[in-house]
């Protein structure tokens, strides 16, 4: 496996659980959303930590380019 994919999983793994406590703690708190705009609140943090992978995939592959 590439050292670009297993640190972009990495930083999805982090970033995604970074975001999912609090999400989860509002959840809790406020109960399941009833509108789809509600829902998309909860499920833009995994969009967030998909970004932070895709972010940290093509850098530490450009970063893999540069030291050849």
């Amino acid at each position: 496996m590439p050292d670009w994919l297993i640190r972009a999983i990495k930083t999805f793994v982090q970033a995604f659980f970074g975001v999912l406590v609090p999400e989860v703690v509002t959840i809790l708190q406020r109960g399941w959303p009833e509108s789809w705009a509600s829902v998309w609140a909860y499920l833009a943090p995994v969009v967030a930590a998909a970004l932070a992978a895709a972010i940290s995939a093509v850098w530490n592959i450009l970063l893999e380019k540069v030291s050849k």
